[in-house]
């Protein structure tokens, strides 16, 4: 009997057999339900098709090696990630990050030209560590040189590129008048969407996708300068807030667009505060900024879509705000911001999903295996019981982290991450 081992996919049933989305499965459809549920460890397809009885397809399971499998685990890496957002404890912690960075893309891949608009390649990074949910940029906006190594994209705003990444320099729009002028691009432009769809293409319904649609802060005072920003914030308040509600309409388009291409979740960075703080008053975060937020989040899951956001930086100080804005998920979950994973899991892990924690500035870049194992299942031990967890760095994969302290980290969270969880 020839035995060949697929990618996982769901299990549905026919009048004579069980099917995965990779193909037939052939056993006994009276097999014990447990039988049936470490059939989906394997999701197997037998050569010459036939019936096979529960106990022969029992030994077959026990004979085989999870880790030969996509992912590793009883469920796919989709179901797993959306069993942890629904508060369950799935077969073991599901794993992501953000990478973006094209050093990094590369440097774990292995050779050069991967970005995250390289759908193939960008995929193969995430396979090669073994992530569960992987993040959906929308194309970069359309940049015109300005100066060298200077350019200005369609919001007004001045970028740096160095290594192919744009830094912020600085928005010019800087007068009321320019911001009751200006227009958004249009978010129904196909160019946004195309790394997304080939994501999709290539692993929907085994991955997990989330489209990184921004939120109405950090692109509301990109364009302006952050000083500017602030001023008209008392200054010229109606002219502020329909700019935010501008932005806002746009990335909710946006959104719309990635979810009817197929994205299961929706991922809105949109960093409020930094090692210190928030960057904002909390105040007018919640006059100006929550709102918007709160009408994002609301669209995205009336359309069925989960939604995790990224903020950096320590948001004790409205974390109430953030998860009464209807949020699934929370990450990165910032040490270097004072950031506790045991004080978020006690006052939020019955809430919303943690995503996050692992030190990218200090562990992961200049600590050892036995570091990162330490602090890898000290996150698990944490915050993972119960479920409501996914295992990230506590900011991205970024250029200074070794690609082996990358690949390590999340080998050891796949060995200890296991349901239910003994450290």
């Amino acid at each position: 009997m020839h035995v060949t081992i697929v990618s996982f996919g769901s299990l549905w049933s026919s009048p004579s057999r069980w099917h995965c989305s990779q193909g037939p499965l052939f056993f006994d459809p009276d097999t014990s339900q447990d039988v049936f549920h470490r059939a989906q460890v394997l999701c197997v397809t037998l050569s010459g098709g036939g019936m096979y009885r529960s106990e022969e397809l029992d030994h077959l399971i026990n004979n085989q090696e999870s880790e030969n499998l996509l992912g590793g685990g009883i469920l796919n890496s989709r179901d797993r990630v959306l069993a942890t957002l629904d508060h369950e404890e799935p077969d073991r912690v599901p794993l992501t990050d953000h990478i973006y960075m094209p050093r990094s893309l590369e440097a774990i891949l292995g050779r050069p030209g991967v970005r995250v608009e390289t759908p193939r390649e960008y995929v193969e990074v995430h396979k090669i560590l073994g992530l569960d949910l992987i993040a959906a940029f929308p194309s970069s906006f359309p940049m015109a040189q300005v100066e060298k190594d200077t350019y200005m994209d369609d919001w007004r705003i001045r970028w740096k590129v160095v290594n192919d990444m744009p830094w912020y320099l600085d928005g010019t729009l800087k007068t009321p008048e320019e911001l009751e002028d200006f227009v958004t691009p249009d978010p129904n432009e196909a160019k946004w969407y195309e790394p997304a769809e080939g994501i999709v293409r290539l692993v929907g319904g085994d991955l997990a996708i989330g489209a990184v649609v921004e939120g109405p802060f950090t692109r509301s005072w990109f364009p302006m300068g952050f000083s500017a920003f602030v001023k008209m914030l008392y200054t010229d308040q109606n002219v502020i807030r329909r700019f935010i509600e501008k932005v806002t309409g746009f990335f909710i388009e946006l959104g719309n667009g990635f979810i009817d291409r197929g994205v299961d979740l929706i991922w809105i960075p949109d960093d409020m505060g930094y090692v210190h703080g928030l960057m904002l008053n909390p105040e007018l975060l919640r006059r100006f900024i929550i709102p918007q937020l709160k009408k994002m989040v609301a669209t995205f899951k009336g359309r069925g879509a989960k939604v995790l956001m990224h903020n950096d930086g320590q948001l004790m100080a409205i974390m109430d705000d953030l998860v009464d804005a209807g949020i699934d998920a929370i990450h990165p979950i910032e040490r270097a911001a004072g950031m506790s994973l045991k004080t978020m899991k006690e006052k939020y892990g019955d809430k919303i999903t943690l995503i996050g924690n692992v030190d990218s500035k200090t562990v992961l870049q200049y600590g050892s295996f036995d570091e990162i194992r330490d602090q890898v299942s000290q996150c698990l031990g944490v915050a993972a019981p119960s479920g409501g967890y996914i295992l990230a760095s506590d900011h991205s994969i970024h250029e200074g982290i070794p690609s082996a302290n990358a690949k390590f980290m999340f080998k050891i969270a796949r060995k200890y991450g296991g349901y239910p969880i003994a450290l």
